[in-house]
């Protein structure tokens, strides 16, 4: 009949389970404050458990031995306590401030409890009965002490452990809640059947079985690890089956019979020990990629979860500024026109004769007015275009025609300012086009305008030809040119260059407005120029029609 030793199996198991967990945390992070106060704690769980089932089995000489080894057993206990709550501190942060009462309090206490548990003041005397096994123990005045301190740590432990609970949120919550309940049971299991039960009963026979209350907060420890990813799973996994592959070859190695199986097996396990120490880094190093790669994945996503709410506030301002702009701009037009027209009519004499002074005065009103009605309308286009509201009223036009009436207008202007003025055009039926010919128009005079703004001397040369089919407007002058980034920018929105230093009425518009009526008509406008001090050509191009 097989006989089992219930104390052994209990033994065994804790402490098989307490070596493969400790091995597992200790080799994921050797830097880990919480991993190798995990570790200690395992440890001397393991060495307590030994200590506690050897106390019941082996058969004592002579007192004084037993008397140490029930010492060393409590010593233990203590030390046991001492780096659970430890780890209370430091899980799951590897955040550890140590606080003054800790170090002025705790330590000093647990100093004075550990040295004393060694002398008479703890356990004073024990007896050994026939056997060799301990019979009674006679408990000193520190017994109290011993209890106290021992009991203090748990509940300080089980209280910050509580605290954090109460403070995590999500995996950390769940991390502290299983921490909590296993340690509980624990300690629950500990007290009773190494102290309560004991005393009360006067009896001893249950605290061999003690290392087996370990198990519970063992296994929700490592449940807690599993689930909730404190260390990885797959690492996890690795390891266990590389150490029990390990220990089944050392195994064979030892119990092998002749000299050339151990030599065999011992080959075949420093291979597999290496082996098995390359798998595990390379296993590691993927663990870690791949959770590098998830974080980054979830910030990434939170980023794009912010810019997109941010395009939208972007979109939503925008359609704000579009409408406040059209309506402030509607607001404008009809107060300029009307101190734009009674400005024409003083200055031409409609309300009498007015003096030199009076007649400049009223002619610059009359500019200013002119300039900011030219932005108005600039301002109502982009609007309109930015809303998908600009209509068009496309029918075959002469833009030579076009143009040369814009140049007439600009003569005197241009002669005013010292310049020269030169106008080429093909015969009028080459340079018929299709188009909204008002908006081309507007293009035709900021062409023009902008030229005769930023040319100080020389001259501006006006020509509208017919190439490959193709009718071109240019408009080419003599003034401060531009460099290659300017013209990569000077059709976009608010786009001024150097040369608007010269000239600060622009808006920015003029050629953004350009640019977007003319790809409307399935046209181009480009810009070409040598450099700064080199002058600048504008042009505009646009689909030729047989008159």
């Amino acid at each position: 009949m097989i006989h089992f030793d219930l104390k052994l199996i209990s033994i065994g198991l804790s402490t098989l389970v307490s070596i493969i967990i400790s091995i597992i945390v200790i080799s994921n992070n050797r830097k880990s404050i919480t991993n190798k106060t995990f570790f200690a704690f395992a440890i001397s769980t393991i060495i307590w458990g030994i200590i506690n089932y050897l106390n019941s089995q082996i058969s004592f000489k002579n007192e004084d031995i037993a008397l140490f080894f029930l010492r060393l057993n409590l010593f233990l206990g203590l030390s046991q306590a001492f780096f659970l709550f430890r780890f209370f501190i430091v899980f799951p942060k590897e955040i550890y401030k140590q606080k003054w009462f800790e170090k002025f309090l705790i330590l000093p206490l647990i100093l004075i409890t550990s040295i004393l548990i060694f002398t008479p003041y703890v356990f004073s005397q024990v007896s050994v009965f026939i056997g060799g096994h301990i019979d009674q123990v006679v408990n000193g005045k520190g017994i109290a002490l011993f209890g106290m301190t021992a009991i203090g740590l748990v509940i300080s432990g089980l209280i910050i452990i509580f605290k954090k609970y109460l403070k995590y949120k999500d995996i950390e919550r769940m991390q502290s809640r299983l921490i909590l309940n296993g340690s509980f049971l624990m300690f629950f299991l500990i007290i009773l059947f190494n102290f309560v039960l004991p005393n009360f009963f006067n009896n001893s026979i249950y605290v061999p079985y003690s290392a087996v209350f370990v198990i519970p907060f063992l296994i929700l420890t490592c449940y807690s690890i599993l689930q909730y990813h404190l260390f990885s799973l797959k690492v996890i996994t690795t390891e266990l089956i590389t150490f029990i592959l390990w220990i089944f070859i050392l195994t064979r190695t030892l119990m092998a019979l002749t000299l050339q199986e151990k030599i065999i097996n011992g080959i075949l396990f420093i291979i597999v020990v290496i082996v098995g120490i390359l798998l595990i880094k390379s296993v590691r190093k993927e663990v870690k990629q791949r959770e590098r790669l998830e974080f980054l994945d979830k910030e990434l996503e939170k980023s794009n979860n912010y810019l997109e709410k941010a395009n939208d506030k972007l979109k939503s301002l925008d359609k704000l500024k579009t409408e406040f702009v059209s309506l402030a701009s509607h607001q404008l037009r009809s107060p300029l026109t009307a101190i734009k027209g009674y400005a024409e009519m003083l200055i031409a004499g409609d309300y009498g004769n007015i003096g030199d002074e009076a007649r400049e005065a009223i002619d610059r009103m009359y500019q200013s007015s002119k300039n900011l009605a030219i932005v108005v309308e600039d301002l109502l286009s982009v609007t309109k275009i930015e809303a998908g509201g600009m209509k068009y009223e496309m029918a075959p036009f002469d833009l030579s025609k076009v143009v040369e009436d814009e140049v007439k207008d600009f003569t005197m202007v241009i002669e005013k300012k010292g310049l020269k003025l030169n106008f080429e055009k093909d015969e009028s039926s080459m340079c018929m086009a299709n188009g909204d010919k008002e908006k081309i128009r507007q293009i035709i005079i900021n062409f023009i305008d902008n030229s005769v703004k930023y040319t100080k001397e020389g001259s501006i040369n006006v020509s509208v030809k017919n190439k490959n089919n193709k009718v071109v407007f240019c408009v080419k002058d003599t003034g401060m040119g531009m460099t290659e980034e300017i013209k990569e920018s000077l059709f976009q929105k608010f786009a001024r260059g150097d040369a608007a230093k010269m000239n600060s009425t622009g808006t920015g518009l003029g050629l953004y407005l350009a640019k977007q009526i003319i790809e409307a008509h399935k046209g181009r406008v480009w810009v070409e120029s040598d450099g700064p001090n080199k002058g600048s050509a504008f042009y505009m191009e646009l689909e030729a029609i047989k008159n």
